[in-house]
């Protein structure tokens, strides 16, 4: 779950409804960024799906008694978040054997420096399963790069909408964002990074032409009230409340 708090409610997004919605933007990517069109279907699985493993966890969302504040997916439980991005990559192979390379290579980044036990154990099993999954498919290492740099960057792309209120000034924006993404593909030129801004609620720019004709998006969210989580706990308040969407557009840099 992505969670944030307004002073009278937590913004609850769901992982699965975030990665749509990173699907549905790379899904807009103007196709002359792409040196290659091989996997192609396979990559906008994986960026599509990426988080499905969460499905099942946000069903019932769990109070964080240390924080006072509904779990999200950075605080979340580390043995049984673990479980669940086991069980989302098994689900992606299933349909795709480089797009479950793909997300276990992903989730595999986020363990590079682990120091606890579970967090080495699931690094090097993944490995164990990158290498059985390499015998599936043959591809050249710069495209998977590409690939591979598409699903993070389309990744935080979605956060960027998710995790913050739509028209927040540049200044006020979340530390991940403020500099822009830090992909290195291979258009951009050695420290270069591609930027975005609201312009305004509903409209965001990027500082290159990823997306290069005017596109609308939508997720959808929850606003739980504070003082129905006080009174029904947060699964229960999470469940009695209805259903908004965020929608937005997004304008090429010469709009």
């Amino acid at each position: 779950m992505i969670v944030y708090e307004q002073n009278d409610s937590y913004i609850m997004i769901r992982q699965h409804e975030h990665a749509l919605l990173s699907g549905q933007l790379a899904n807009k990517l103007d196709r002359n960024y792409w040196p290659d069109l091989s996997y192609q279907h396979d990559v906008l699985y994986a960026i599509h799906h990426h988080d499905r493993g969460w499905k099942s966890l946000d069903e019932v969302p769990i109070w964080n008694d240390a924080n006072q504040i509904p779990f999200s997916f950075m605080d979340y439980p580390l043995p049984v978040k673990l479980d669940y991005y086991i069980k989302g990559i098994e689900e992606v192979h299933k349909y795709s054997s480089y797009a479950a390379y793909l997300c276990s290579k992903h989730y595999q980044s986020f363990f590079k420096n682990a120091t606890s036990p579970k967090g080495v154990s699931f690094y090097n099993d993944e490995n164990k399963r990158q290498k059985a999954l390499l015998q599936d498919f043959n591809i050249q290492e710069d495209l998977f790069t590409f690939h591979y740099h598409l699903l993070q960057f389309f990744d935080d792309l979605s956060l960027y909408v998710c995790f913050q209120d739509p028209g927040v000034h540049k200044s006020d924006e979340l530390s991940w964002f403020k500099e822009g993404f830090s992909q290195p593909f291979y258009f951009l030129s050695k420290d270069e990074r591609i930027v975005a801004n609201w312009i305004d609620e509903s409209t965001i720019s990027l500082s290159h032409p990823l997306i290069s004709t005017e596109e609308r998006f939508a997720v959808q969210l929850k606003r739980v009230p504070k003082h129905l989580v006080a009174q029904k706990g947060i699964s229960a308040a999470y469940h009695a409340t209805s259903t908004e969407h965020r929608s937005f557009r997004i304008l090429p840099p010469e709009s």
